[in-house]
């Protein structure tokens, strides 16, 4: 019985527990920032906080998927255009590279047949262009493709649009056959979780289905939703808008899998809402993880959830 137990002591000195895998990189992701809005004056707490969690996580970088201003879609006067400069004043505190996408408020709506709509629309993207970045760009991290593109709508509450020689440009990128995610401001599918939105959305659908793409990911409606169709995911990020809306998006990236996860910017909590495989196929529609309305209120006198106002 001593010999036994002598090696019972020794295997449990012996034995660990395996190491938590870590993995290749992290990133996150912000939107619907509305600088300039009155409830953000004369400080944006909510991305004064997003900022600084984001230094605290050290993701490899950030993307803002657009919205970040609040008058510029109103007209495109230097008044309003100096939301731009106010919201780079806030990231530039970022201590990862920054990848924002410009939304309806800072570029406008395309392709409204009013002449007035199209000159402000032009001055807006010449604005965010010199202030902001392009309204599409690609790029590369450890195998994994990362597509941000324009899909603003022609008028508000319409659904998004794609010009043509966007999804040629979005189909030459997934040709390059690595794993990508794909980024862009107005939701795909109706309300988070309804079909996709729209002729562009059917289409885009058919793209990712086609070339297996991970993960769509958006904002536009101030709500957190995931849809599943034929095993890419539809990712709806919620905002940081108003009083109670701050929870921005965590991803962590693995070799055969990555997790989303959704931190309050106030408390610095997270929680990890699914784990996903990094490849997909085909496969029944369904529908999983519906997050909307999920409560992140700091504050008990706040507005709970993070449904748009």
């Amino acid at each position: 019985r001593a010999w036994v137990a002598g090696v019972v002591v020794l295997l449990a000195r012996t034995v660990t527990c395996p190491a938590e895998e870590e993995p290749l990189f992290t990133f996150m992701q912000f939107s619907d920032v509305h600088v300039g809005h009155d409830t953000n004056k004369p400080v944006h707490k909510r991305l004064v906080a997003a900022v600084k969690l984001a230094n605290a996580l050290k993701p490899s970088f950030v993307i803002d998927t657009g919205d970040m201003t609040t008058h510029p879609v109103y007209k495109a006067n230097p008044e309003n255009l100096v939301e731009l400069d106010e919201y780079r004043e806030y990231v530039a505190h970022l201590t990862m590279p920054l990848y924002p996408l410009p939304g309806t408020h800072d570029s406008g709506y395309f392709e409204y047949t009013g002449s007035t709509y199209e000159k402000r629309c032009d001055l807006l993207i010449a604005a965010d262009k010199k202030k902001i970045g392009p309204l599409k760009r690609s790029f590369t991290q450890q195998g994994f493709r990362f597509i941000l593109f324009n899909n603003n709508p022609p008028l508000s509450g319409r659904p998004g649009h794609i010009a043509e020689e966007t999804f040629e440009w979005i189909e030459g990128e997934l040709k390059q056959g690595e794993k990508a995610f794909l980024f862009c401001h107005v939701q795909v599918v109706e309300n988070g979780m309804g079909p996709p939105w729209g002729d562009s959305a059917r289409r885009l659908v058919a793209l990712c289905d086609e070339y297996g793409v991970v993960a769509v990911t958006y904002g536009h409606q101030h709500a957190l939703h995931i849809k599943v169709l034929n095993g890419t995911k539809y990712i709806m990020c919620p905002d940081l808008k108003t009083a109670g809306h701050q929870g921005v998006l965590q991803y962590r990236i693995f070799r055969d899998h990555w997790e989303l996860g959704l931190y309050d910017v106030f408390s610095q909590k997270g929680k990890r809402i699914g784990s996903y495989p990094v490849r997909v196929r085909s496969e029944e529609s369904t529908e999983r993880h519906v997050c909307a309305g999920i409560s992140l209120t700091a504050d008990p006198n706040a507005p709970s959830g993070l449904i748009a106002d």
